[in-house]
């Protein structure tokens, strides 16, 4: 145990300026931060705002802890054998023991108090958070710290560490891009958790070994072997099988709702075709079915398209992340299509074969609410008030996490908010919606602040395409209707739609004129 807390106490002194510029920002992080809480950070003192500001110390601080790590690994470097720290009877278990003690002193705990100290200032209080608390700190040790410790011990000093630093973000784009050309691939469902398990496993890994045995190039090549595994397993996925077997399929008979191809907008059937690498089309479907208490989350849509000449296309899994309601009656569904085969197919009739997949979600929880002025709270969320603006809005703060799923809804006829020169009040039955959705299931959300603050907007969901009514927004004496759906089930079907010409459902580019000015 002396060991341990001489090499803590020469850590604590080699290192105090690294650590006090990590706890100075930690500090001007919580000052910024709850100035975002009365949305004073819009204004500016100079050429600076706050908003910038914030921005930057939200970047410099996980920056500050990275190299706090990597110095205080790097203080006895596990690179080579030559080394002074060799020469001393230190044992690796109790050096490495040092580190983490270090480590959460300085860096943990000045972030716990900080926790502590927002969660009390925004409202809350921290005894009934602290799993969640303890949560938070766990995910930055988990996702931060052992990433760049594991980092700092197969390396000899900050530049190998740097370039290290700069392979490691050229591989992350590269399999972003990759990720970006392999169909299906925003469906992976469970193997989601497959690339953190095998990245936290080789950090710990790597970290024992160099400390153990300082076998460089061993932990050097589990690092490669962790990029190839990821790559692979990026590769090889059978994302439709997963599709299939996370979604199963329903016959017509089954479904909870309803989808009717409804005929094309041609409006502006002569425009100018535009030059763009991917060709958007939009499928007007008209809604029905859909139970009064029911929600209906669209995760997936899949399109194949066979066109006359053997030519096949097909779209792969992609998530529009639409939501389709009781009271709506018709929905737009986009896809692209690459612009050489768009050319190929546009003109003659195709056979195209819809999939789509979907989560049923049951409303509940309900709590009507007469929006008052200045701050409120709502069940099982947090403290909220009504922010001004061109569309007025609810802007929350809730402790640790958002809910995994809060609705809105509100009929406008009976809003509050004045009505602008010219417009026409709403309709009775002109229902608008706002959601927030959360999909982490876990007590609190990876941050470094342990409040959270989401926005709840209005849109209009039962008009038709293009429909707007007035009196967006929502203000002090509005009627809203809280409630937080639960998922029911999850499925998928098919439709089969004949003898389409695709040019007809072609989303047609935004574009510009302008004329000169007459005298």
């Amino acid at each position: 145990m002396n060991q341990i807390w001489n090499i803590f106490r020469k850590d604590a002194r080699h290192y105090w300026r690294e650590s006090l510029v990590s706890a100075a920002l930690l500090c001007a992080y919580g000052w910024i931060e709850v100035r975002g809480w009365t949305q004073e950070d819009i204004l500016s003192t100079g050429l600076v705002t706050y908003r910038f500001l914030s921005g930057l110390v939200d970047v410099l601080v996980p920056v500050a802890w990275a190299f706090l790590v990597v110095r205080t690994i790097q203080g006895e470097s596990l690179v080579g054998d030559r080394q002074f720290w060799l020469t001393r009877p230190y044992e690796w278990k109790k050096l490495l023991a040092s580190k983490i003690l270090f480590l959460l002193v300085f860096l943990n705990l000045p972030l716990l108090i900080l926790d502590v100290v927002l969660l009390a200032i925004a409202g809350f209080d921290p005894s009934h958070h602290v799993v969640g608390l303890l949560w938070m700190q766990f995910l930055i040790l988990l996702f931060l710290v052992l990433s760049a410790a594991a980092l700092a011990s197969i390396t000899a000093n900050i530049v190998q560490a740097l370039l290290g630093l700069l392979v490691i973000a050229l591989y992350i784009v590269g399999m972003a891009a990759l990720a970006s050309q392999i169909p299906n691939s925003d469906f992976s469902g469970p193997v989601d958790f497959l690339p953190a398990g095998f990245f936290v496993g080789t950090c710990v890994a790597v970290i024992i070994i160099q400390y153990a045995r300082r076998r460089t190039g061993t932990s050097r090549l589990l690092v490669f072997a962790l990029g190839l595994v990821i790559l692979i397993i990026l590769v090889a996925t059978p994302y439709r099988a997963i599709v299939a077997h996370e979604f199963p399929i329903l016959s017509a008979s089954q479904l909870p709702f309803h989808l009717s191809l409804l005929r094309p907008d041609t409006s502006a059937a002569n425009r100018t075709a535009d030059v763009e690498k991917d060709v958007t089309i939009q499928l007007p479907f008209g809604v029905s079915g859909i139970g009064s208490d029911s929600i209906v989350l669209v995760d997936g849509i899949f399109v194949s398209v066979d066109a006359p000449g053997g030519v096949k296309w097909n779209s792969g899994w992609k998530s529009p992340g639409l939501f389709l309601f009781p009271e709506q009656k018709n929905a737009r569904i986009d896809f692209q299509m690459q612009r050489k085969v768009f050319d190929r197919i546009q003109s003659t009739p195709v056979d195209l074969r819809f999939s789509l997949a979907f989560t049923v979600f049951r409303d509940g929880d309900e709590q009507s609410l007469v929006l008052p002025r200045g701050e409120f709270a709502i069940r099982n969320v947090g403290l909220c008030s009504i922010e001004g603006g061109y569309v007025p809005n609810i802007r929350c703060r809730a402790p640790l996490r958002r809910p995994p799923f809060l609705l809105m809804t509100t009929d406008m006829a009976n809003a509050t908010c004045p009505l602008q020169k010219g417009e026409v009040p709403p309709s009775p039955g002109d229902i608008a919606r706002g959601w927030t959705q959360n999909g982490d299931s876990g007590p609190a959300e990876l941050g470094i602040s342990p409040v959270v603050t989401f926005n709840l907007y209005l849109s209009h969901s039962n008009g038709g395409f293009g429909t707007k009514f007035s009196g967006n927004g929502v203000c002090p004496g509005s009627r809203i209707l809280l409630s937080n759906p639960i998922p029911i089930f999850r499925n998928q079907f098919a439709l089969k739609l004949d003898g389409l010409h695709l040019a007809e459902y072609r989303e047609q580019p935004l574009r510009f004129t302008f004329e000169p000015e007459t005298k």
